[in-house]
C-alpha cells in the first residue's frame, strides 16, 4: 500500500508540474533568439571613427597614431632626386610589403584553419597552402609559389 501511495503522489506531482509549466508562459513553439548587433558587422565596421582616432598618412617624422587632435603635418625637407633600385622580395630576402587592401582581402579569404605552414617565394610564412593561394587571389605581385614546407 505504501508503494502505491508513493506512486500516486509522484504522479500527482508530475501532473501539477506539467500544468504549471504549460500555464506559466504561453508560447507559439518558437524559440526566441537574441542576436548581437556585432555579429552582423564586417571587420571594417570595428575600425575607429574619425572622431576618436585618425590614421594620418605617414610622413618621415610622424609615426604615431593621433587621437582627438588636428595638428598640421610638419613640412617635409626638400629632397634631391636620387634614383633607387627597386629590389624584389626574392632578391632582398625580406617579406614584401603589401597594401592595406591586400591585408583586408587576406583576412576575408576563407580557408581551412589547419596549421601546416609553408614558405612562399616572397619569404613569407603562410598558415597553409590555401592561405598562400589567397595571397595570389588578393593580388600578390609577383605571383607567390611554395618555396618549401615549413616556416621560412
Amino acid at each position: 500500500m505504501e508503494r502505491s501511495g508513493r506512486r500516486a503522489l509522484v504522479g500527482v506531482f508530475l501532473v501539477v508540474a506539467l500544468l504549471v509549466a504549460l500555464s506559466a508562459e504561453p508560447t507559439d513553439g518558437r524559440r526566441v533568439r537574441r542576436h548581437s548587433p556585432w555579429l552582423q558587422r564586417t571587420p571594417n565596421a570595428f575600425a575607429l571613427g574619425k572622431k576618436f582616432a585618425r590614421n594620418r598618412p605617414l610622413s618621415g617624422a610622424t609615426l604615431a597614431l593621433e587621437t582627438n587632435t588636428d595638428w598640421p603635418a610638419p613640412e617635409a625637407p626638400v629632397r634631391t632626386s636620387v634614383q633607387t633600385l627597386e629590389l624584389s622580395a626574392e632578391v632582398d630576402g625580406k617579406p614584401a610589403t603589401r597594401s592595406r587592401t591586400f591585408y583586408g582581402c587576406m583576412s576575408n579569404c576563407l580557408t581551412l584553419s589547419q596549421y601546416n605552414p609553408v614558405c612562399g617565394t616572397d619569404h613569407t610564412t603562410y598558415h597553409n597552402q590555401y592561405k598562400l593561394e589567397c595571397a595570389n587571389r588578393c593580388g600578390a605581385k609577383p605571383r607567390v609559389l611554395i618555396k618549401k614546407s615549413g616556416i621560412c
